[in-house]
């Protein structure tokens, strides 16, 4: 009986022991190791916090030094739909490369003699077109060639060179629609003057305006025969 009481003893220490044990260890928890665990929570909040200030921060600085992009971009695109030169040939490539797109042909591309015309601070050129075909092709070169420039959503859009049809005059061959003969004027957008003008000659006061002609020549100069090889436009011989 004795031993069992000893025994009874021993589990009853023992289990004081581990009883003890624990409970330190949870007042040590309580003590030290709960507070250093809030204060790591608030110091991680504080640090992400100054992070994200730092973050925007940064953005803020790269908002204001970095050049805004859409001027260049617009520029860009404005020097594209108009440019500073009238490059003739361009021209005329950009219209058959349209009319490449839409499938069909032109039978003449040309500018027109004395077609440039200056307003303000841009300059047109006439171009003269010739087309027997197919009308629904042709609706859509003048579609195409409408998208090369335009404003959606207030932003410019430039894939080529400004144009704008001015004349389109049309017939069907023959009663056979949709085959049409038709001849269009377009004009081709430069900006500036294309130059600057000749500095006309200074007026004399009660002085009247005459064409250059040589006032020296006698009637017979008009029947002089040509140099060998010369031909006048116009003249049958």
């Amino acid at each position: 009986m004795k031993k069992k009481i000893a025994g009874l003893d021993k589990r009853l220490h023992y289990a004081a022991v581990a009883i003890g044990v624990l409970i330190f260890a949870y007042l040590i928890h309580m003590v030290v190791v709960a507070p250093q665990n809030a204060t790591a929570a608030k110091l991680q909040k504080q640090a992400d916090d100054t992070q994200l200030q730092i973050f925007k921060r940064k953005a803020e600085l790269k908002a204001g030094l970095h050049p805004p992009t859409i001027e260049t971009a617009d520029l860009f695109r404005l020097a594209r739909a108009m440019p500073d030169h009238q490059d003739m040939p361009g021209i005329i490539l950009t219209l058959s490369d349209v009319a490449r797109s839409a499938g069909i042909k032109f039978d003449e591309i040309e500018p027109v003699a004395g077609g440039v015309t200056t307003t303000g601070s841009y300059q047109t050129n006439r171009i003269h077109l010739l087309f027997n075909g197919d009308f629904y092709g042709l609706s859509d070169f003048l579609y195409r060639l409408r998208s090369l420039v335009a404003v959606r959503n207030g932003e410019l859009q430039a894939s080529g060179r400004l144009f704008n049809v001015d004349t389109l005059t049309f017939n069907v061959v023959a009663n056979a629609f949709p085959r049409i003969t038709a001849e269009l004027f377009v004009n081709a957008y430069v900006y500036g003057s294309g130059g600057p003008a000749a500095p006309a000659a200074p007026a004399t006061p009660g002085a009247t305006s005459t064409t250059p002609t040589d006032t020296t020549a006698s009637p017979t100069d008009t029947t002089s025969t040509p140099p060998a090889g010369a031909t006048a436009a116009g003249v049958t011989p």
